[in-house]
Order: C-alpha cells, then structure tokens, then sequence
C-alpha cells in the first residue's frame, strides 16, 4: 500500500472516518521520530497513539492502540495516513509552494500600492464582522496603548482570552494552545523583568495574570492543567518578588494579599493558600499581624460552615502556628495548637513535641485519645496513623512486646503490609520465627475462607519473603489469575521451576486472549516473549501460537501483531 494510493485499499465506511478525523484536526503532535517512523496522537472518544511505517511513499506497517478489530486497519491510522501525506506534500519545493509564493508576492503588491488610511478602513470593517480578529488585534498591538502597567496588561490578558474564545465563548480543548501559549511568554516575561530587577513591571503581569486566570478557568477545558500550571508559575514570580520587595511595596504587597484572599474566584481551586503563604512574610507593623490573624480567624469561620472543613481549618491554624513560632512565641503556639488539638495535623504537633522532650507517656496518650476520637468520626486512615505513631513510640522506648502488638495489628489491618510483617519479624530469633510465621499464615487463611482466591497475593509475598518457593507455586497454580501477578514472582521460580511456570503462563495468556483489543494483543505478545527466556519456552510459545491461529482466525489484528512479533510461526502462505 502507498501514501497515494492508500485510499483503493480501505473500505469507504473507515476512509470517510478517517478522512473526518483529519479534517477535524484530531491528529496532534505529528512527529517523525526516525527515518520512516511517524508518530501521533489521535483524539476520539479517548486519545490513541499511532504509528506508521513508511519508505518513502510505501507504507509498510502500522499500530494503534485503540480496541477495533473488525478489519486490519482503524479510522485513527487512516487519519494519519492523511497527515503525513500532507506533511509530505508541504515539504516538496514544488508547484504547491510557487503557488503559495505567487500569493504572498501579491499580497505584498497590494501593500505597496494601499494608502494607511485604505488598510485601516479595512481592517476596522473586519473588526466589525468578526470579534476574533479585532482581539486578536489588540493582544498584539495593546503595548501601545496609552495606560498604567496594571490595566495594560489586564487588557492584555484579557483580549488574549478573548481570542481565544470559540463561537460559543468556551476555549474547547484543541484551542487551549491559543490562549496558553502566549500567556506563558508574559510569564516568562514577568521573569525577565524581576531578573532584571524591574520588579513593578514584573508585578503588574504577575497581578494581571493571577487575577484573570481563575475566571478563564470556569469557561475552558484545561485537561492538560496547562492553565493551572501557567498560574502556579506566576504566583511562583510573586513569591520572589515578595522576597526581594523593599518596605513600601511589602506593604503594597501585603494590602494586595489580604484583599485577594478571600476572593471565592482562588477558592475553588485551591489558589488561595499562596496568598496566606506570603502574608507572614509580609507584616512589618503590629498593625498588620493584627489584620493577619483577623483574615485568618474569618476564614476559619466561614470554613466551619462547609462540609468537608477540616482541611482548611487545619491550614489556616498551622499558618498562624508557624507565625508565632518564627516570632519566637512558642508559648502562644501551643496554647492555639491545644485548643484545636481536635484536628489530626494539629494533634500531631503536640505528639511530636512530647517525643522531642522524651515526655512518651503524653505522646500516648494523646494517641490513643486521637484513635477514639478517629474512630467516632468514622476515619480509619487517621487510626491507622495514630497506630503506626504508637509503633514509632514503642521503637524508641524499645519496649518489644509492645513493637509486636502494633507491628502485627497494622500488618492485619493496614492491608497486609509487608513492612510491618518485617518490623514484627525483626523482633524474633531466628528460633521463635518458623512458629510465629506459620501462626500468621494460619490467621489470613481463617480470616478469608476462600483463602486462595482473597489472600493469594498476601501470601503470595509471604512464601517469597520467606523463600518458601514450593508454597509460592502451588499458589500461582491457583486459578484464575492474573498475568502481572505471575510476572511479580515469576523470577524466583524459573530456574528450579521452568515447565510449571511455563503451564502457568499459558492458561493466563489463553485466558487474557478470549478478550479484544490491539492493547491485549500488544501485552499478550510482550507475555510470550517473556516466555521465551524460561527453559523450553519457545516451542511452547509457538504453540500457543498456532492455536490462536485456529481459534481466532477472524481476527486480523491480532494476526497481525503476532506476525510482527513473531514472523518465524508465519505460515507459508503469509511470508512476504
């Protein structure tokens, strides 16, 4: 098949799919990544990455990961297949690029022979038939208009976005680009400028930006976070700006931050912490740590209106706990840290203080204490990390009966970790173990009665663990299960058990195979490669082979996949 004749070859239902692909721009980031190798992403109901081989203008094979199999080639290759030929065609010398010479020479005469007032006329009755085009205008020629720093650049900004808007005033996710890309080079701007010790220039982007993003955010698809990010960036540049300020912009600074804060625009995205991160930095008078606390103590109060506060609360107090603590008023901190010790992060300040002073038995208590109040709230996360703070005690007091007790709870009740199995194994001889270990596989077999099917991977880690390697097979031989489970221990066992494994691998791959799909084809080869390496696995590999060949006949794309993978259990009649 070649790139100019590809369209004879394909059925007219996957052509005109394709070919609407195409059109519709769905091909993104065409790339020639060696010679003859094309590569793309193509976006349908999800994005698919595919590949195209070509010699010259031969196509010699290609890949997609999409699930169809319902003939040897998918709308989302057709789709490249037109792009590149396009790509090709653009990269000729030949009559296509004359044709585009001779209209630039004419647009140049045109210019030449048009007065200022002519063009003008015209652009301006453009403006009126089409909002884009004047946006577009002004992002690009706004430096010469007659304002501040700060309203330039907000219009700026703003006609940027503007332009950017599609038909329905939403910036869908193929023109994402068009409002990011230049709105990172006033970014990096911004960063130019503060290097280059312009620091108000520097701010006024930076406000610009922090303050117009958030909003754009409500009316644009930013799956690819690059609008989230272009605003980290900027308030990263405020924060350095923050660090470099001389005494009247700090204040400057600081009367910014506490009008910005409460904004519900930085809210709903979580934008608001950079804010209280730079105002402690920021206060220079008893005045302002006075409206720092105020702000803070507000905030905690409209937070204990919301459902899911703890977060927030526990932010803004660690914030104004800190503050004191940099101010050297370490007395203040912790009485604030005692009466809102009914909060996790703020309990566990005071459980790490009382370790720091060797005070153990506050420390437990004040554990123990989180436990309950965990339990009542329904959070076993937070019980789970009170106990583990109780094994950490216990490690440091050396006390070993009560290192096993935690040890083993959060072993059984934090999935089955197995570092917690070795932090309760380190407290055995080498004597005491074997018992205590089988006493531990006892209890997980009871725990589940189906013990084969639910705690196969705990035990699974166990019998490695413990090198008990005959235990470690007769629970991969259990079925049904899954290929990257046998993967995960299939090293210990190949030398002293090849044949086994290689019976285990093939009922999984036999399995796996019933299901479609160019990604199930792709894995299923990977799994029989792996085969390969384990004594007597080729000639099993090609057996597996040849009966997919029988069973699953109708389906070319797998064929095609174990073709390319394996071109030596070809039959004949395939061969090139």
């Amino acid at each position: 098949m070649n790139l100019k004749d590809f369209e004879r070859n394909i059925s007219s239902t996957i052509l005109d799919s394709g070919y609407d692909y195409f059109v519709q721009n769905a091909v993104d980031g065409l790339e020639k990544v060696a010679p003859g190798m094309w590569l793309a992403k193509v976006h349908g109901s999800e994005i698919y990455t595919v590949e195209v081989n070509t010699h010259k203008t031969k196509i010699k094979g290609w890949e997609c990961n999409c699930p169809y199999d319902h003939s040897p080639i998918c709308k989302h290759v057709v789709a490249l297949f037109y792009a590149i030929e396009e790509r090709m065609n653009d990269a000729k010398t030949f009559p296509k690029n004359k044709k585009k010479s001779a209209k630039k020479n004419r647009v140049q005469e045109i210019f030449k022979k048009t007065s200022k007032e002519e063009l003008q006329e015209f652009i301006i009755a453009q403006f009126g038939r089409d909002a884009g085009i004047k946006n577009a205008f002004m992002a690009h020629f706004v430096e010469y208009l007659d304002e501040d720093q700060q309203q330039k650049y907000k219009t700026i900004v703003r006609n940027i976005y503007k332009a950017a808007q599609g038909p329905y005033e939403f910036i869908d996710y193929y023109s994402a680009a068009s409002l990011t890309s230049p709105l990172y080079k006033l970014a990096e701007k911004a960063n130019d400028l503060l290097a280059g010790e312009n620091i108000k220039e520097s701010l006024a982007i930076c406000k610009a930006l922090i303050e117009e993003i958030p909003v754009f955010l409500n009316n644009m698809d930013d799956s690819d976070g690059s609008a989230g990010d272009l605003l980290y960036y900027a308030f990263e540049t405020l924060g350095a700006i923050v660090q470099q300020a001389p005494p009247m912009l700090k204040d400057e600074l600081f009367t910014y931050c506490t009008e910005e804060f409460p904004k519900q625009k930085y809210h709903g995205f979580g934008f608001e912490s950079h804010f209280l991160h730079y105002l402690p930095e920021l206060i220079t008078t008893e005045e302002q740590e006075e409206q720092f606390f105020e702000l803070i103590d507000r905030q905690v109060k409209i937070e204990q209106k919301e459902s899911y506060s703890d977060y927030g609360i526990t932010q803004l107090i660690k914030t104004k706990v800190e503050y004191l603590l940099n101010s050297r008023r370490e007395d203040e901190a912790i009485k604030l840290i005692k009466s809102h010790k009914n909060y996790p992060d703020l309990r566990k300040m005071l459980v790490d203080r009382a370790i720091a002073q060797k005070e153990f038995k506050l420390a437990k208590t004040l554990c123990h204490e989180g436990v309950e109040a965990a339990k009542e709230k329904n959070h076993p996360g937070i019980v789970t990390n009170w106990q583990q703070k109780l094994l950490e005690i216990s490690k440091i007091e050396e006390d070993t009966p009560e290192v096993r007790r935690w040890a083993e709870k959060l072993f059984f009740e934090h999935y089955y970790a197995m570092g917690y199995y070795r932090e309760l194994k380190a407290t055995y001889s080498q004597n005491e173990w074997p018992d205590k270990c089988e006493e531990l596989i006892s209890a997980i077999k009871n725990k589940n009665r189906q013990w084969i099917q639910g705690s196969s991977g705990i035990l699974a880690n166990i019998y490695a663990e413990e090198k008990h390697l005959d235990q470690l097979l007769k629970v991969l031989q259990q079925p049904p299960v899954q290929l990257s489970f046998i993967d995960s221990y299939a090293s210990l066992l190949i030398k002293e058990y090849p044949n086994e494994l290689l019976d285990i691998y093939e009922e999984a791959i036999t399995n796996y195979a019933t299901q479609t799909g160019r990604n199930i084809y792709n894995d299923i080869a990977n799994y029989l490669k792996k085969m390969t390496q384990i004594e007597g696995g080729t000639e099993k590999v090609h057996q597996i082979i040849k009966g997919f060949r029988q069973r699953y006949s109708n389906r070319p794309a797998m064929m095609e996949v174990m073709n390319r993978n394996f071109p030596g259990t070809m039959p004949k009649s395939q061969k090139p």
